[in-house]
């Protein structure tokens, strides 16, 4: 009696110290990852509130761990283990911060970031808790940026299309004009189509509002896929209606309204819009229920 007692005893004492170890070893790794990205998460926070590209950035953390939280249960049932190959990845992911920091590229710094997280998650947690894990972590990436030249040359080939787009619908109802690159020459003044306009801040949005809605849509990879790659055209065409938009108003009415508080309304409004015909590509996308069939009662 007195020996099943102790080791009665002994169970809750050994309980708590594993989960005070588990605690102390989470806490060890958060501040690492605080001493090692404390400086890249301040410059992503500076690039979120000050370049619109970005303005999106602060929802993805807050959309990940909200996915995070919906999985709370099979995270909890999933059997926690370790692989070694998480090593790796975070070996990969030190040289990739290191080769960021030195060479002054940020992207470099985001990534290793991701990847950070994606060994440490492996190494410590194992396979079956990473895979559910997998995407919460990989949609981070969705709030990273890319290399200035890659951005001036995306938003440039996106400002071309979409002018071209914009002027041709304006064109076609009725709007005299002349193009002379992204100077648009009407009756009543000078439209300049500035970098701002050329709808890459609604395209990166709307790729990771697609990914999301992807990951939430039954069916397969091949209507998930067609469902992120329906953002592209859908972004680029509400931008190039904003623009016809614009187009319209400065023809109409003045160059001075198009360029005031109708610029920045129809900005919202468009976004809105696009992502109303987004959500509509996932309703028509999703997988349509076989009806049940009919079954002959016996006469």
């Amino acid at each position: 009696m007195t020996q099943a007692g102790g080791m009665a005893a002994a169970l809750p004492r050994r309980h708590h110290g594993g989960r005070r170890a588990d605690l102390a070893q989470a806490a060890t790794v958060v501040a690492l990852l605080a001493a090692v990205y404390h400086r890249t998460a301040a410059e992503l926070w500076r690039t979120w509130t000050t370049n619109d590209n970005y303005s999106h950035g602060p929802l993805i953390p807050v959309v990940a761990l909200a996915l995070v939280w919906s999985r709370r249960a099979r995270l909890a049932a999933a059997a926690p283990g370790r692989d070694a190959h998480g090593v790796l990845l975070v070996a990969l992911a030190c040289a990739l911060q290191i080769a960021g920091v030195r060479a002054d590229v940020f992207a470099l710094q985001g990534w290793s970031l991701v990847l950070m997280l994606s060994g440490l998650s492996l190494a410590m947690l194992g396979g079956p808790v990473t895979r559910l894990l997998a995407f919460p972590i990989l949609y981070l990436a969705f709030m990273l940026t890319f290399p200035p030249f890659v951005m001036n040359q995306l938003s440039y080939a996106l400002k071309e299309i979409t002018v071209r787009l914009s002027t041709l619908a304006a064109e076609t109802l009725g709007v005299a004009l002349q193009r002379s690159g992204m100077t648009l020459h009407l009756a009543r003044g000078t439209l300049e189509i500035e970098n701002p306009c050329s709808g890459l801040r609604s395209l990166l949005a709307m790729l990771a509002a697609g990914a999301l809605f992807a990951y939430l849509q039954p069916g397969g990879w091949a209507r998930r896929g067609a469902l992120v790659l329906l953002a592209i055209p859908i972004a680029m065409a509400a931008n190039a209606l904003r623009i016809t938009l614009l187009i319209l108003v400065a023809h109409y009415g003045s160059v001075k309204r198009a360029v005031g508080m109708f610029h920045d309304v129809t900005g919202y409004l468009t976004f809105a819009l696009a992502l109303a015909g987004l959500l509509a590509a996932r309703v028509a996308l999703r997988p349509r229920r076989a009806a049940p069939r009919r079954t002959e009662s016996p006469a």
